[in-house]
């Protein structure tokens, strides 16, 4: 898959169907995916997924002008969107009227976001960039990009540090006794790029080789990306779909691939 464009649909899916179904919607820096899914039974009956966009603004504008499922009228749509301006802010001191005194640590003039993870305690305050914002629909749902893998946290051991790829990129979160102590992400376009990344890491947070380590995305058993971590750790493990949804779609597709984008719905 590795910056290629797949879609995968159900045969017995049709467009009036729709109104019964719901949109998940996933856009990272440099890739974008989307999943339909069914309201009553969560069967996944459409799948798309592009890597490697060198233009994503660009990519996801046409997505949506020539993609005839992207214009389809859903039920609800939740969207997880890529920025680097962002800020984490603990519950303790979060006041939902000082919007405009967050937002000055952010790099940002337009539209200010905020989620609140009642599970982690804290609040994320997120502004997009305004390409993006415009091809979003109206009604969408939206998260910042780290959404889905905080919804997977209870999912994981206490201390552990999941990774979630796409073909030139790579989004980190680190747990330590069930807190979120890091979460980032860098790009890594050849196995040595991801290596130093890696490397400084490990370092910064002072992870030892049996902390285990979950892996979704676009990453493969034996690829170079994998080898590079079985280098620095003992314990790796690759972080299939939490959810019940059902799908002969993905019977012959790596399921970890779609995690990330699956666990939107997870989100709250």
């Amino acid at each position: 898959m590795s910056k290629n464009s797949l879609l995968l649909v159900d045969p017995n899916f049709k467009a009036e169907l729709s109104v019964n179904c719901h949109l998940l919607l996933k856009i990272t820096n440099d890739s974008f995916s989307y999943a339909v899914l069914s309201n009553d039974n969560e069967e996944i009956n459409v799948i798309f997924d592009k890597q490697g966009c060198a233009d994503v603004e660009q990519a996801l504008k046409t997505a949506f002008e020539t993609d005839a499922y992207l214009a389809l009228n859903y039920s609800s749509i939740k969207v997880a969107v890529h920025t680097s301006s962002f800020v984490f802010i603990p519950d303790e001191w979060f006041d939902a009227d000082k919007l405009a005194v967050y937002s000055k640590y952010l790099d940002t003039e337009g539209k200010i976001y905020t989620k609140h993870n009642s599970a982690l305690g804290f609040n994320t305050i997120f502004s997009l960039g305004e390409q993006i914002q415009q091809q979003l629909p109206e009604h969408a749902n939206v998260y910042p990009q780290s959404a889905p893998l905080l919804a997977l946290s209870n999912h994981l051991e206490n201390d552990s540090l999941l990774i979630d790829f796409t073909s030139v990129s790579f989004n980190v979160l680190y747990l330590k006794d069930n807190k979120v102590q890091f979460q980032n992400h860098y790009p890594s376009e050849t196995a040595e790029e991801f290596n130093y990344f890696l490397l400084l890491i490990i370092e910064q947070l002072e992870l030892t080789e049996n902390i285990p380590v979950y892996l979704q995305g676009i990453i493969n058993e034996d690829d170079d990306y994998y080898n590079c971590l079985l280098k620095y750790f003992n314990q790796l493990y690759f972080f299939l779909p939490t959810q019940k949804q059902n799908s002969e779609l993905l019977a012959d597709m790596p399921k970890h691939y779609f995690s990330s984008l699956l666990a939107l719905d997870l989100c709250e």
